[in-house]
């Protein structure tokens, strides 16, 4: 339970740091939301010590919490909604396919039905 509070503190911070600088639901901007995310992907691209890839691996999910937030989501649905992912995936097999991917069982559900609740709960 310890680690689900950090991961929402530092979620709802990412929030707060957005929403202090005026970046809110209306100033979504999903090709501005695209770049920089290619951007930090780039970064991690090209990092050449564990360092510059731990660096870009955290500026990545700086940017995908905040875009989070821009959405107009909170840290409780952002934390329920990567709860219903890990469910899912952890619905996966041990076995991978050529390129090291798990596989899905046949009959595998994703999560996309409990992520377009909390959507649906925001109005989105």
């Amino acid at each position: 339970m310890r680690h689900k509070k950090q991961a929402y503190d530092q979620i709802e911070r990412t929030i707060q740091w957005n929403l202090d600088r005026g970046n809110t639901p209306s100033t979504l901007n999903w090709d501005l939301e695209t770049d920089m995310l290619k951007e930090e992907l780039d970064e991690l691209v090209a990092a050449e010590t564990d360092t510059d890839r731990f660096d870009a691996l955290l500026d990545l999910k700086f940017v995908i919490n905040g875009t989070l937030g821009k959405m107009g989501l909170t840290s409780d649905d952002a934390v329920t909604g990567y709860e219903l992912v890990l469910q899912a995936n952890n619905k996966k097999t041990a076995s991978k396919d050529m390129n090291g991917k798990l596989t899905k069982p046949e009959d595998f559900e994703g999560p996309e039905m409990g992520l377009m609740k909390i959507l649906a709960m925001k109005g989105l």
